[in-house]
């Protein structure tokens, strides 16, 4: 994977991250798990889960990406040594 590759991951995972929390706070989810009812949770879950993958991905796996890129980008090549 190319560092620009990898940054643009990371750039991606963490847009959905902020705009996944903002969608989430919009739409009462904290809220709505503490309500005793429990048909609107079930809803909202699935979009939950999707910001929660993408909130694991910018902030754990996306920043090893870069640096493993990073650190592939910058090791001596092997072509043409003998």
């Amino acid at each position: 994977m190319s560092v620009r590759a990898a940054l643009w991951c990371w750039v991606a995972a963490a847009l959905c991250d902020v705009i996944g929390a903002r969608v989430l706070d919009e739409l009462g989810l904290i809220e709505a798990l503490l309500s005793p009812s429990g048909a609107s949770p079930a809803m909202l879950l699935p979009l939950a889960i999707l910001f929660f993958a993408a909130r694991f991905t910018a902030r754990f796996i996306a920043p090893g990406l870069v640096l493993g890129a990073l650190f592939v980008s910058f090791r001596p090549s092997a072509i043409g040594r003998d």
